[in-house]
């Protein structure tokens, strides 16, 4: 029901003339990561709609809107819901850092999206009173997503538009390697071993962040192509750099 009330909210928000109609790329980050992009903006405008601040402008030739998810899931659905609305763009893409979940990567490694996957949703066997709980044997829960028809069709992961993913992979990254993989996401700070043993087991995530599959939810339930890409360990600007990159690759 909450992210039911924020998609309203996002749609509800007043209209202005200042940030409307097509860009060619969406950036979704949280607030550290997407302020060097949001500096070097040309021509560059922004809007606040109720809690979230749009930037429109031009960035190494592209015209390019920008949306701050803050890492969470319901700012992030939100956020990028008012941003595809307002802003149609030709692919979204959200970027940032991220903590691994799978051991063969290293600090600075660049996780880019083979799909992503929401892991928050999980089912415990039943127990009774006084037995306890027992996390590393719940289940996975699928999202339920509405499709046409007011149908709801369980989905376990959203896939990433293909030619980005590549042009990603083929990127350079000063701290580490780009590689395929899967980003996970959950509104969850996992700090313990077998927990995050557990879910890259369950969910085959490669890494964990609090937004990015719940903005590919986003851009695959309003039919836009999405990408993205997580920095293993690494900074706010390691993740702008590399964005930026992208950008001036991307045609």
């Amino acid at each position: 029901m909450m992210l039911r009330f924020l998609l309203w909210l996002a749609l509800a928000a007043p209209a202005g003339a200042a940030l409307t109609g097509p860009v060619d790329l969406l950036l979704v980050a949280d607030d550290a990561a997407l302020q060097p992009l949001v500096r070097q903006l040309t021509a560059s405008e922004s809007e606040t709609c109720a809690a979230w601040t749009l930037w429109r402008g031009t960035l190494a030739g592209k015209s390019v809107v920008l949306a701050r998810s803050e890492g969470d899931p319901l700012n992030a659905v939100a956020a990028t819901t008012l941003a595809l609305r307002r802003c149609p763009p030709r692919l979204v893409v959200v970027f940032g850092t991220a903590r691994p979940h799978d051991p063969a990567l290293h600090r600075g490694d660049v996780v880019v999206s083979e799909r992503f996957v929401a892991f928050d949703g999980l089912v415990s066997p039943v127990a009774a009173p006084g037995e306890g709980s027992q996390p590393l044997h719940w289940t996975r829960l699928d999202h339920a997503l509405m499709t046409s028809g007011e149908k709801e069709v369980y989905v376990e992961s959203f896939p990433a538009d293909g030619a980005a993913a590549a042009l990603a992979l083929g990127l350079p990254s000063a701290g580490g390697h780009p590689r395929k993989g899967v980003l996970g996401s959950a509104g969850q700070l996992n700090r313990e071993s077998d927990r995050i043993a557990f879910l890259h087991a369950e969910w085959g995530t490669s890494s964990e962040d609090g937004d990015s599959a719940f903005v590919a939810g986003c851009a695959a339930l309003l039919g836009r192509p999405v990408v993205g890409f997580r920095v293993i360990d690494g900074s706010p600007a390691d993740a702008a750099a590399f964005a930026l990159s992208f950008v001036e690759a991307w045609k």
